[in-house]
C-alpha cells in the first residue's frame, strides 16, 4: 500500500467526495440487553446498501455510548473482540469522511488494554489508519481522530505499536511543512512521544533524522525546547544510545553555523535565502542552549576530538561576521548573561547590561521595590550550595579549555565595533565569571590574556588591529572597574531604604567621623551668602531654572541652619524652597516622573527635610507647615478632597509619590516621628488601609516608613499586612524580604512575628510568599533562633511547611523542642520510605524551571511551556533535607548512626539497579542524602567509615547513566561544603574553590597557589568540573587563614593554630569530637574536578583503594568528558510528551 514508504503518496489519485450531512438521530435504548444493541449497530455499519452514511454515523455513536454504559466485555456484548473489529473496519473505508471519523473514534474507545490492540494489529486495521492519517489535508476532523487514535495506542502499549503508522506520521513530519499541513506539529509531537516509549521502532523509519530536521525548522523555543530534549533523553540511558548517532545525528544542530552554504530545503529560493538562513540561526541556536542544558548535549558536544564545542569556538576565528554575531548571542545565552543592545559606544552597550537598570516590573504599578530588590539585593543564603553555578562553573570550564577566551579576543580585534563591544563585555563576563566559581587552579591563569596584551602593545601588525586590542584592555578596566562598584539601587527609594539600614549599622561610627568632616567645606560667612546668591532661588521665582546643585550644596553646609543663622536671606531662601515643595502649590507635585530633573529634585527635598529638622525650633514651624500640608493631601485619598495627583494616573505618573520619600525621612528620627504624630500622618496611614483601591499609595506607605524603632511604622505595617486588599498584603508581605536583606535592625525581633503571622493568610499566594521568606530568613541564625521561639504551626502549608520546619533541627535547641515530640522518629520513617524519593522529583523540578522553559503547575494543572520565559540568572539552592540537618548536631548524627542510614544508602550506590527509571531515581534519592549527611564533619565522617566516597566518584566518572553522573557531580559539591570534605576530596584529584559567595576578590593562600598551580602548570587545562556549596555556621571548621574564609557574623572569633594544626593531623576514620567544631566560623567551597591532575595514589587511611593510582590522567579525563552536563530525565519526558 501507499502508506508502507516514507514518501507522501499522490493524494490527488484518493479524492473523496464531501459529505455534508449530519448525523441522523438513532435511538439508543439501553434497558436492552447490551448484545442486542452491539448486534444492531454491527449490522447496519456493515451493510453495503440500505443504510445512509448518516444512520452509520448516528450506530458508530451509539456503539460509543454502550461502551461508556456497561464498559468492555465480550459476555454482555455477545460478539467476540476480533468480531466486532472486523466491523469497525467497514467503516473506515467509507467514502463519508464524517463515517471514517466515528469508526476511529469507536476503535479508540475499544481498544482498552495490550490484548485488544494485540488483535487489532493481527487484523490489520494499522493500515486502514495509516489511511486515514495520509488523506486529504482538509479532512482535518478525520486526521484528528486518526492522531487521537495513535496516541491511545502508544499510551496503552507503545512496543505493539505498528510500523506502518509509524511511517505515516514521519512522512507528514517530513514533508508537512512544505505542503503546508497544519497536522505536521502534532505528527511531529506524536513522534516524539513514541520516540520516548518505544525508539527502537522510531529509529529505524528513520524518525530521529524527522525530529532533528523539525528543530531547525522550529523558531519557538518551548517546542524546540521539546524535539532536542527528545534526542537527548535516548542519549542519556545506554539502552536508547544505540538508536543515536551521537557523532552525526546531534551535531546537525550546528549546521547552520558550521556550513556557511547551509541550505535547509533545497528548493528555497534566492531572494528568500537571507530570511530563511535568519530562521535557521534562531532555530539552531535554541537547539544549542536546550543541549548544553543537559547532561547528555554537554557530553557529546565537548567530547575529546573534533568535538561540537571546538567547532563553534574555531568559528570565532574566521572572519564571518553574520557567523560571528549569531555564536555571540549563544555564548550569551548560554552562560545566562544579558545580551548587549547593538552599539558601536562601549559606554551605552556596558550601561544596557546593567543589573541596575530600569525594569517595567520595577513601576508602582507593578512589582515596585519589591521586584528591584529581590534582583539587586542578595540573597541571604551563605550556607547552601548553588546549583546554578555549579552548572555555570562546569560550562565555563569546559569552554576555557576549548579555547573560548582566545576565540574572543580574535573577534574583539578582527570585527567591526558593534561586534568587538559585545565581544568585550562578553569576555570581561566571563572573566569575572572565572575568577569567581573556579577554583584558583583553574582561574588564576586568565586574566593575563596574553593574546591581548601582546596585540596592544606590538608593532608588528596592522595598526587597526592593534588599536582595537589597545582599547579591548581599556574597556577590560572599565568593566573590571563596574563590577568592583557593584549593582546600585535604581529607585530612590530602594536607595532610601539601603542607606538607612547602612546608616542605622554604623550609627556610632558616623557619629565620630562627623567633626572631622565639617572642615571639608570652606566655612565662612562670605561663601555661604555667595553660593545663596548663585543658587538664583532669591532672584526670581523661575523654579528650575534655579542652580539645585548649589541648593543642595547650601543645604549640606556644616554648622548652617536656622537656629545658627538668623538671616532674614536664609529664611527667604527656606520660604521659597517650602512653597516650591507643597503639595498645594502644585509647581513639585505636578512634575512628571520622567523629567529631567525628577531625580536631583526629589533628593534635594529629602535633604531639605533633614535640613528643617536639624534646625530643631527655628525650623520646626516650616517643617509642620509642610508635614500638614502633605497630611492634608494624602487624606485626599480617602475621597473626601478629589486632587488629580491622587488619582491613579496622576500618583503613577507625577513627582507626588516622592512625598513619601520625604515622610520616610521623617519616620527614621525620633523627634520627627513626634511631628508625623501630630499631624496625624499615622492616623491617616490607618484609615487608608480599610479604603479600597488604594493599593499604590500603600504600596509607597510600605516602601518608605522606617522600621529600625518600635512604634507607630510598624503598627501601620502590620495593619497592611492584615486589613488590606490581598494585593496590598502581598506587597507587604514581599516588602519583608526587602527588609530582610537589606538588613533592617532587629529583624529577627519583630520581622519573623509578621511573616509567621502571615502565614496564616487566607490567600495562598500571601502565605507561600511568608513561607518562601522565612526560608531565606533563616539563613540567619538569629532568625533561626527566634521562629523556633514562635514555634509556628507549619503542617497546612505542605511539603514545603515541613521542610522548613526541618531547620530547626540543625540547632540543638530546635532539636529539643522536635524531637521532644516525637518528631524527629517519624521524620525519619517517613524519609526513609517516601521523602527521600520525594526529594529528587523536588530538586529536579527545581533545575529544570531553572534552566529551560519548563514552569512549575500551579494548583494541579499541568504543566506549560512558556516560550522565551527563560530567567537571567536564576538560583537553584539546595533544599533542606532531612539528614543534613541532623548531622549539624552530634545528637543527630548518632540517631542516624544507630538506623544505619549510611550502609543502607552506601548499598544502594554499590548496587545500582539502572534498568528501570524506578531504580535510577532510587539511586538519585541515595546520592543526594549520602551528599546532605556529608555536608558536615559529623556527617563526613560518617561516609568515611563507610568508604562510600570513593564509590560516589566512581559514578560520577563511568556511570552509563548521564543524569547519574550529574548527580554525583552536584553531591560532590555539598560534600565539599567544610574544609575537611575538601582535603578528602583534594586526595582523590578534586580541586576546590576556597572562598566564600560574598568574596568578590578572593586571596588565594600560598599553600593553595603552590600545590595546585605548579601541578597545573606542565598541563594544560582541560574540562573540570565544578560544584559550589557552604557549610553551616554550626558544626564548621576553622581556618587559619582568615582573609580566605568568609565569618559567619561580626562575632565570631579567629581560632588559633593549635586547634587548626590538630585538626588536620586528625586521622579521617577518628569519629571523636573535633575540639574545633565548636567555632561559629564556617567555610564555603565549591569543589571542581580537576582533570588534568597527574595521577598520583593519593589513599586517606580510610580509603584503601583510592582512585587516584588506578587511572591515568588521559582516563580521567575521557571518563570525565563523558559525563558533564545537567539534565535531568523526568524533564526529559514531559518535554517530548508536551
Amino acid at each position: 500500500m501507499a502508506v508502507s514508504i516514507r514518501g507522501r503518496p499522490i493524494r490527488s489519485l484518493r479524492m473523496r467526495g464531501r459529505n455534508d450531512s449530519g448525523e441522523e438521530n438513532v435511538p439508543l435504548d439501553l434497558t436492552r440487553e447490551p448484545s442486542d444493541n452491539v448486534r444492531e449497530i454491527l449490522q447496519n455499519v456493515t451493510k453495503p446498501h440500505g443504510v445512509s452514511n448518516m444512520r452509520k454515523l448516528g450506530h458508530l455513536n451509539n456503539f460509543v455510548k454502550l461502551l461508556i454504559s456497561v464498559g468492555h466485555s465480550e459476555e454482555k456484548f455477545g460478539f467476540t473482540y476480533e468480531e466486532i473489529i472486523i466491523c469497525l473496519r467497514v467503516p473506515l473505508l467509507n467514502e463519508a469522511k464524517e463515517v471514517r471519523s466515528a469508526g476511529l473514534r469507536a476503535l479508540r474507545y475499544l481498544i482498552r488494554d495490550s490484548n485488544v490492540l494485540q488483535k487489532v494489529l493481527r487484523l490489520q486495521v494499522d493500515y486502514l489508519i495509516s489511511r486515514c492519517i495520509d488523506i486529504q489535508q482538509n479532512n482535518e476532523g478525520e486526521r484528528t481522530q486518526a492522531l487521537r487514535l495513535v496516541r491511545k495506542m502508544i499510551t496503552v502499549n507503545a512496543l505493539l505499536f505498528p510500523s506502518s503508522v509509524t511511517n505515516s506520521l514521519i512522512a507528514v513530519g517530513t514533508d508537512g511543512l512544505q505542503e503546508r499541513d497544519r497536522m505536521v506539529r502534532a505528527a511531529i509531537a506524536i513522534v516524539c512521544e513514541l520516540a520516548l516509549k518505544n525508539p527502537e521502532v522510531v529509529a529505524k523509519r528513520g524518525g530521529l533524522s524527522t525530529i532533528l530536521k523539525s528543530v531547525i525548522d522550529c523558531q519557538l523555543s518551548r517546542i524546540n525546547e521539546a524535539l532536542i530534549t527528545t534526542i537527548l533523553h535516548l542519549l542519556n540511558h545506554p539502552s536508547t544510545r544505540q538508536y543515536v548517532r551521537n557523532d552525526v545525528e546531534l551535531e546537525q544542530i550546528l549546521a547552520p553555523f558550521t556550513d556557511f552554504h547551509y541550505r535547509h530545503n533545497a528548493d528555497t529560493s534566492e531572494s528568500q535565502l537571507k530570511e530563511d538562513r535568519e530562521a535557521r540561526f534562531l532555530s539552531s541556536r535554541m537547539a544549542i542552549v536546550a543541549a548544553f542544558r543537559s547532561w547528555s548535549g554537554i557530553i557529546n558536544l565537548c567530547r575529546a576530538g573534533n568535538s561540537g564545542i571546538q567547532s563553534l569556538i574555531g568559528l570565532l576565528c574566521i572572519p564571518n561576521m553574520e557567523v560571528r554575531k549569531g555564536l555571540l548571542e549563544v555564548l550569551y545565552e548560554i552562560f545566562r548573561l544579558p545580551l548587549p543592545i547593538v552599539t558601536q559606544d562601549f559606554a551605552e552597550a556596558l550601561v544596557s547590561v546593567d543589573p541596575s537598570r530600569s525594569q517595567d516590573s520595577w513601576r508602582l504599578s507593578d512589582g515596585f521595590v519589591a521586584a528591584e530588590a529581590k534582583v539587586l539585593l542578595p540573597h541571604r543564603a551563605r550556607s547552601r550550595p548553588d546549583l546554578m553555578e555549579n552548572y555555570l562553573a562546569l560550562v565555563l570550564s569546559a569552554f576555557i579549555s576549548s579555547g573560548l577566551l582566545e576565540g574572543l579576543v580574535e573577534v574583539v580585534t578582527s570585527s567591526e565595533d558593534q561586534l568587538s563591544v559585545r565581544a568585550t563585555i562578553l569576555l570581561g563576563e566571563l572573566l569575572h565569571m572565572a575568577n569567581t566559581i573556579l577554583p584558583h587552579s583553574h582561574s588564576h591563569h586568565l586574566h593575563c590574556l596574553p593574546t591581548l596584551i601582546n596585540m596592544a602593545a606590538s608593532f608588528d601588525i596592522p595598526q587597526e588591529k592593534r588599536l582595537r586590542a589597545s582599547a579591548a584592555v581599556n574597556h577590560l578596566k572599565r568593566f573590571h572597574d563596574k563590577k568592583k562598584q557593584g549593582p546600585n539601587p535604581h529607585s530612590l527609594y530602594l536607595d532610601h531604604i539601603v542607606r538607612k539600614s547602612v546608616s542605622g549599622h554604623h550609627r556610632k561610627e558616623t557619629n565620630t567621623r562627623l567633626p572631622r568632616d565639617i572642615y571639608t567645606i570652606k566655612d565662612t560667612e562670605e561663601a555661604l551668602m555667595l553660593n545663596l546668591r548663585d543658587s538664583q532661588i532669591l532672584n526670581h521665582k523661575q523654579n528650575l531654572d534655579w542652580n539645585w546643585l548649589l541648593i543642595a550644596t547650601i543645604l549640606k553646609w556644616p554648622n548652617v541652619n536656622l537656629r545658627n543663622n538668623k538671616d532674614e536671606q536664609m529664611h527667604k531662601f527656606v520660604r521659597r524652597l517650602l512653597y516650591f515643595y507643597k503639595p498645594s502649590s502644585k509647581l513639585y507635585a505636578a512634575l512628571e516622573l520622567d523629567h529631567p530633573k525628577a531625580r536631583q529634585l526629589t533628593v534635594v527635598g529629602c535633604q531639605f527635610v533633614e535640613f528643617l529638622m536639624e534646625s530643631e525650633e527655628d525650623g520646626q514651624v516650616y517643617l509642620e507647615e509642610l508635614v500638614k500640608d502633605m497630611v492634608s493631601w494624602l487624606s485626599s485619598a480617602s475621597g473626601l478632597k478629589p486632587d488629580r495627583c491622587l488619582q491613579s494616573n496622576g500618583l503613577l505618573t507625577t513627582l507626588s509619590q516622592h512625598y513619601f520619600l520625604f515622610l520616610g525621612t521623617l519616620s527614621a528620627h525620633p523627634n520627627a516621628v513626634k511631628l508625623l504624630e501630630k499631624c496625624s500622618l499615622f492616623q491617616c496611614l490607618l484609615n487608608l488601609c480599610s479604603v479600597k483601591n488604594q493599593e499604590a499609595v500603600l504600596k509607597l506607605a510600605v516602601s518608605t516608613l522606617d522600621y529600625s524603632r518600635d512604634g507607630l511604622s510598624r503598627v501601620i505595617l502590620s495593619k497592611i499586612l492584615t486589613a488590606s486588599t490581598d494585593t496590598c498584603r502581598l506587597y507587604a508581605t514581599k516588602h519583608l524580604r526587602v527588609l530582610l536583606r537589606a538588613g533592617v535592625e532587629f529583624f529577627s525581633n519583630w520581622g519573623m512575628e509578621l511573616l509567621v503571622t502571615q502565614l496564616h493568610d487566607h490567600s495562598k499566594a500571601v502565605s507561600m510568599e511568608a513561607l518562601d521568606i522565612l526560608d531565606e530568613a533563616c539563613e540567619d541564625k538569629a532568625n533561626l533562633h527566634a521562629l523556633i521561639q514562635l514555634k509556628p504551626a507549619l503542617s497546612h502549608l505542605g511539603d514545603k511547611g515541613l521542610l522548613l520546619l526541618l531547620r530547626f533541627l540543625s540547632i540543638p535547641k530546635g532539636f529539643s523542642y522536635l524531637n521532644e515530640r516525637g518528631y524527629v522518629s517519624k521524620q525519619l520513617d517517613r524519609w526513609q520510605k517516601e521523602y527521600n524519593l520525594k526529594y529528587v522529583d523536588l530538586i529536579e523540578e527545581q533545575l529544570n524551571e531553572a534552566l529551560t522553559t519548563y514552569r512549575k503547575p500551579v494548583d494541579g494543572d499541568n504543566y506549560v511551556r512558556r516560550s522565551n520565559q527563560r530567567l537571567q540568572r536564576p538560583n537553584v539552592y539546595l533544599p533542606v533535607h532531612l539528614y543534613g540537618q541532623l548531622v549539624h548536631d552530634k545528637t543527630g548524627c548518632h540517631l542516624l548512626e544507630v538506623q544505619s542510614v549510611v550502609p543502607d544508602l552506601s548499598y544502594t550506590v554499590r548496587s545500582p539497579m539502572l534498568d528501570t527509571w524506578e531504580g535510577i531515581k532510587q539511586l538519585k534519592a541515595a546520592l543526594w542524602a549520602l551528599g546532605n549527611i556529608g555536608s558536615s564533619n559529623w556527617g563526613l565522617n560518617l561516609l568515611q567509615e563507610e568508604n562510600v566516597i570513593p564509590d560516589i566518584l566512581a559514578l560520577a566518572q563511568n556511570c552509563e547513566v548521564l543524569s547519574i553522573r550529574g548527580t554525583c557531580v552536584y553531591v560532590v559539591g555539598v560534600i565539599a561544603k567544610t574544609r575537611q570534605g575538601c582535603e578528602v576530596l583534594k586526595h582523590y584529584g578534586w580541586d576546590a574553590v576556597r572562598h566564600s559567595r560574598r568574596t568578590p576578590w578572593p586571596v588565594t593562600p600560598d599553600e593553595v597557589d603552590t600545590q595546585l598551580a605548579s601541578e597545573l602548570s606542565s598541563v594544560p587545562s582541560t574540562l573540570s568540573l565544578n560544584s559550589e556549596s557552604t557549610s553551616s555556621r554550626h558544626n564548621s571548621e576553622s581556618e587559619s587563614q582568615p582573609n580566605m574564609y568568609i565569618m559567619d557574623d561580626d562575632k565570631c572569633e579567629i581560632s588559633d593554630q593549635s586547634d587548626d594544626t590538630s585538626l588536620r593531623s586528625k586521622p579521617p576514620k577518628d569519629r571523636s569530637p573535633f575540639t574545633i567544631l565548636a567555632s561559629t566560623r564556617f567555610v564555603r567551597n565549591r569543589s571542581l574536578n580537576s582533570l588534568s591532575l597527574p595521577s598520583k595514589k593519593l589513599r586517606s587511611t580510610s580509603d584503601p583503594k583510592s582512585l587516584g593510582g588506578s587511572h591515568t590522567p588521559n582516563d580521567l579525563i575521557l571518563g570525565f568528558n563523558g559525563g558533564t552536563g545537567d539534565r535531568h530525565e523526568p524533564l526529559c519526558t514531559r518535554a517530548a510528551a508536551g
